[in-house]
């Protein structure tokens, strides 16, 4: 280095005489080659590899091969991600979360509507997803793991893609337009991102309830929905940054979320005569519900963080957030013998959250990367039911309002300690203080105060290039939301049952404790072709939660119950591959298996039975014909679980085929077609009551498979 340091300062003193020479030289002038500086790109596969936790990330790439419209869609196609079936309620309407259901939240945070809203959004505003199947001490999650939306990031030069196309669902036409557009001058950037949709709503359903008595069926009726009508939605998210110096920026990220639909539900009953031998069937009522509802939900968050290189980085975030909820319900119910009745029930809902998160990584010594954190969060929310019957208002008693209150103080701390080479050691530890307050419309409040420690350890052994194994342990609490302590009833649309049931709250609900021990393998292929990963799962859950249905003054209610201690174990495979024989050719799948064991005495057989599900997908790229062609097909086993001390209710197995195929017009032009549940998988229920021992009744619930064709065309700017 010497000499070559000594030489050039020698042409730098002799620069003067230097560039006189070369003006009297007759050469030609140097040709300098074009060099393209580009962004550096996020490489999944590499990312999760690294981890010091057990994660899934599904990259920007891979959520368009994919091909969903929303979150939702995308979510039920990813490993160990459980979603309830949308059979759940009336045509899915305020449906039942399911057990192993995640938590979702967008760049770290839950949106206002929680998981409700963030499977809504368009898959267009998301950079990637990152699943988190065990607990952190930043990330403290459940049985269902927490999955982290990445919003899109400024891009450093002028980029933009859009979307316009039509839908069509069996029995109507809708449409959904929509971009994203970035650009970066100097020191300021911004990116914008809308959609608009507009589609149909349509279903048919059919519930067979059948009752006995001493084994004789003594009652058989019918009903028989039909419903029609349309939402529609707009998302708004834009993000504004501004470098100010010494690696420090300002990110302001406002988010806004418009859905309004209505729909109209007819509704026709059917009785048997001879409800014994199933003959004699004949008219017993109709009605005809409409149901309107609006909803308003935005988030307004400033973020300012700095990055120092070698010194780690710091961060603070504050949002504000507001979730409302317009919903009205005009029920006309005619009777066998045609006399009328006029219910109309409206309900709304107003919150307000205020939340403050800070982060700080430095690293210490050689082996340590040592992360701190905060946070707090203040919620507020107000609900409110007016019910009139024929004009006459109804008394709703302590159900007419509730008041909530939630509040959440956390203060965390991980250490990233690389043992060796290939070993490496994340403790974590997490003080969480929660306090939940709910005061019904007769003055009753019932408070809720809780503090726990929560610690985590996971171990990653990075064997070689190709194989990690890891472990990890951790114990986290979930407390109730404010949704699930309101005690304000939400009434079903049709008739109310044991499997279309009215939907409450609990107001006396303690945190769900759950002590979960992961173990697994992971696979990378050569030249990134591709990976697999196997993990094992056992909980033990204190103070478990399950949602039960009891009769409260003649109508069915599901309710969330504690039913003390339960163990759940699963098992989770994903893989991902580039055929070599078949470069053109990606193949993905992922497979998990589930058992809950309840050890509630009042329940009859204290354990839900195992619950499998699986999906197999592949996308094939023709470049002669510039076609990409792809699809996924869906599967999900039957499984029984305990209504109560004496209803069991049976989850019907469905398979869902979804087809896609992308032609390119030109290089910033393409025609995507989408065909979903190409062939019309049904949805249903059976729910049985065994009162006494003996069968009480059993209800059939079975709706109608719907396809989605969708016809769009995609560009960039």
């Amino acid at each position: 280095m010497k000499p070559t340091l000594s030489h050039l300062i020698a042409l730098a003193c002799l620069n003067v005489p230097l560039q006189g020479y070369a003006q009297t030289a007759a050469e030609p002038p140097a040709t300098l080659e074009t060099v393209q500086v580009t962004a550096p790109t996020y490489d999944a596969l590499e990312a999760r590899q690294e981890s010091s936790s057990a994660k899934i990330i599904v990259s920007r790439e891979d959520l368009e091969k994919l091909d969903a419209a929303t979150i939702g869609e995308i979510l039920r196609q990813l490993p160990g991600v459980s979603l309830a079936a949308d059979s759940g309620g009336r045509r899915g309407r305020d449906r039942t979360v399911d057990r192993l259901e995640p938590r979702i939240v967008v760049d770290g945070e839950a949106l206002p509507g929680g998981n409700r809203m963030a499977m809504r959004l368009p898959v267009e505003l998301i950079e990637r997803i990152e699943i988190i199947k065990n607990s952190t001490a930043e990330f403290p999650s459940g049985a269902g793991g927490t999955i982290n939306l990445i919003l899109r990031e400024i891009p450093p030069t002028k980029t933009g893609t859009f979307r316009l196309g039509i839908l069509h669902n069996d029995d109507a036409f809708g449409a959904r337009i929509g971009g994203v557009y970035g650009a970066r001058e100097g020191e300021t950037g911004v990116l914008w991102m809308g959609f608009a949709t507009s589609r149909p709503l349509s279903g048919e359903r059919t519930i067979s309830t059948q009752k006995f008595s001493g084994g004789v069926r003594n009652d058989w009726d019918i009903e028989s929905d039909s419903e029609s009508g349309r939402e529609n939605s707009l998302y708004v998210a834009p993000r504004f940054t501004r470098d100010l110096g010494t690696g420090t920026r300002l990110t302001i990220s406002p988010f806004l979320a418009f859905n309004d639909r209505n729909r109209v539900t007819h509704t026709q009953r059917l009785t048997y005569a001879d409800p014994f031998n199933g003959t004699g069937l004949s008219a017993d009522g109709r009605e005809r519900e409409q149901e309107q509802t609006q909803r308003l939900n935005g988030r307004l968050a400033v973020e300012w963080k700095r990055r120092q290189p070698g010194a780690g980085e710091t961060s603070a975030r504050v949002s504000l957030q507001s979730e409302n909820e317009r919903r009205t319900n005009d029920l006309n119910s005619v009777d066998v013998n045609g006399v009328e009745k006029d219910t109309r029930t409206r309900t709304t809902s107003d919150g307000m959250e205020l939340s403050l998160t800070g982060k700080r990584s430095l690293p210490l010594a050689t082996t340590h990367l040592a992360t701190f954190g905060l946070e707090a969060r203040h919620k507020d929310v107000e609900d409110k039911k007016r019910q009139t019957v024929n004009g006459i208002s109804s008394t709703l008693g302590a159900q007419a309002s509730a008041e909530s209150q939630e509040q959440l103080f956390a203060l965390w701390a991980q250490d990233e300690w690389q043992l060796s080479e290939r070993h490496l050691l994340t403790p974590g530890l997490r003080l969480q203080t929660t306090h939940s307050a709910v005061t019904d419309a007769l003055d009753t409040t019932v408070k809720n105060n809780h503090l726990a420690w929560l610690p985590s350890l996971h171990y990653l052994w990075q064997v070689n290039p190709s194989w990690n194994i890891r472990s990890s342990v951790a114990i986290t609490d979930k407390p109730p939301g404010v949704r699930d302590l309101s005690p304000v009833v939400v009434t079903t649309t049709g008739t109310n049952t044991l499997s279309n049931p009215d939907r409450g709250g609990n107001p006396v609900l303690a945190p769900e404790r759950t002590a979960t021990l992961q173990m697994g393998v992971e696979h990378f292929l050569p030249q990134k072709r591709g990976s697999a990963g196997l993990n094992l799962f056992v909980r033990q859950i204190d103070d478990k939660v399950q949602r039960q249905v009891q009769l409260e003054s003649g109508r069915y209610v599901e309710r969330p119950a504690k039913v003390g201690q339960a163990q759940e174990t699963s098992v989770v495979l994903d893989f991902k591959t580039k055929l070599v024989s078949l470069p053109a050719l990606t193949l993905r799948g992922n497979a998990s298996t589930s058992r809950l064991t309840l050890e509630d005495t009042a329940l009859s057989s204290r354990q839900e039975s195992p619950r499998h599900s699986g999906n197999l997908g592949f996308d094939y790229e023709h470049a002669p014909w510039k076609l990409t062609l792809g699809g996924n097909l869906s599967l999900s086993s039957s499984y029984a679980r305990d209504v109560n001390s004496s209803v069991q209710q049976t989850q019907r197995a469905r398979q869902q085929l979804d087809l896609y195929a992308i032609k390119k017009l030109d290089r910033k032009l393409s025609l995507r077609l989408t065909i979903d549940n190409i062939t019309r998988a049904n949805q249903g229920n059976d729910t049985r009551d065994l009162s006494g021992g003996s069968l009480a009744s059993l209800e059939e619930d079975r709706s109608r498979g719907v396809r989605g064709v969708f016809l769009s065309l995609e560009g960039k700017l």
